[in-house]
């Protein structure tokens, strides 16, 4: 992992989305390697660590079961925002905004229609300024001022 490289690509872009398939109940390996080593002290978080505040942060995950196994009482017993929220605090600890994710569920089972469509579906969930609570607050406030 080049460090250095990471560093640069995260301050050039606003919207910082990982993309992984969700592997026991989190990242990848890799994944959590690079948030290691890429996320340090004094660059993302801590004393003067404040390179990613204001930025939006986006998890893209696929999962193999279906959404209903995922929830109170399912097979996995919780929701997917309830088991990313280490992830969830590593984007409050480094000052970003944690953004809804986009999941793609059913993968081992999953058509190739299916899989385009996913695909159709987090192009546009990752593009949309209003995933943002505070752009879609302000465009709803600004629409209720013109009536």
């Amino acid at each position: 992992i080049d460090v250095e490289k990471e560093q640069e690509l995260l301050l050039k872009h606003d919207r910082i989305v990982f993309q992984f398939p969700f592997y026991w109940y989190s990242t990848p390996p890799l994944m959590k390697k690079w948030l290691d080593d890429v996320l340090t002290f004094g660059w993302a978080y801590g004393t003067n660590g404040t390179q990613l505040h204001g930025k939006e942060f986006v998890l893209a995950i696929s999962v193999g079961g279906p959404q209903k196994s995922y929830r109170a009482g399912g097979y996995n017993n919780y929701t997917i925002s309830e088991l990313t929220k280490p992830l969830q605090q590593t984007a409050n600890l480094t000052g970003m905004k944690f953004l809804t994710h986009f999941v793609q569920y059913n993968s081992v089972v999953a058509t190739k229609k299916e899989i385009s469509e996913s695909a159709e579906g987090l192009v546009q969930h990752i593009k949309d300024p209003a995933l943002n609570p505070d752009v879609a607050l302000k465009r709803i406030l600004n629409e209720m001022a013109e009536k």
